[in-house]
């Protein structure tokens, strides 16, 4: 892993000491970046959702929205913590407390969500997680990535090319549906072949 990057510890003491470090629940950039969160999942409505490394909550009740049922996961206890106050009061949403380079909580998923993750993990657990979302997203299911193009300090691998290293090592093949390019991050979705 590059020297600098942010560790889970790291994550939780951000969450720890500020419950919206990154000011996503209010900030103008980070609402229009959720709804290109929301446009890339589409207006179908999937049954079984996972949003992986759920932050503080900030996009789990837009998720939850399209889903019938959603898992979200969170690394971080003060992570998991806020998530779940986010969807307090959605029946329909369970929130488990759960790092990336561990088998995934469930075994089937008709839409997957992985927002600002990526570029955080090094070898193993990259290479674990896409393991995992090749086992878990059913055919027909689609995946979801959002993450910022621009490197900065803490991260463990280069952003801008971060969405093709991960979709490369899929080992289920998938069908580009859409994409939507800022001038700091994408969103880009992908179907699961049904064949």
């Amino acid at each position: 892993m590059r020297r600098g990057a942010i560790s889970l510890r790291g994550f939780e003491q951000k969450f720890e000491a500020d419950p919206d470090p990154w000011q996503t629940w209010d900030s103008r950039y980070e609402a229009i970046k959720r709804a290109s969160l929301s446009r890339a999942i589409g207006p179908r409505r999937s049954g079984r959702g996972l949003e992986i490394a759920a932050g503080n909550g900030s996009n789990t009740p837009m998720i939850a929205g399209k889903t019938r049922r959603l898992i979200a996961t969170e690394g971080a206890p003060a992570g998991a913590d806020l998530v779940r106050k986010a969807v307090y009061g959605m029946p329909r949403v369970g929130v488990v407390l759960h790092d990336v380079a561990d088998r995934l909580p469930a075994h089937a998923f008709d839409l997957i969500v992985i927002s600002e993750l990526l570029y955080y993990l090094g070898p193993k657990p990259f290479e674990m997680l896409a393991r995992e979302v090749s086992r878990t997203l059913q055919p027909g299911g689609r995946l979801v990535l959002l993450h910022h193009v621009e490197n900065f300090p803490d991260r463990a691998r280069l952003a801008d090319g971060v969405h093709r290293d991960f979709t490369t090592l899929l080992q289920c093949p998938l069908i580009k549906q859409r994409q939507i390019k800022a001038r700091r991050w994408r969103a880009e979705s992908w179907d699961r072949s049904l064949g």
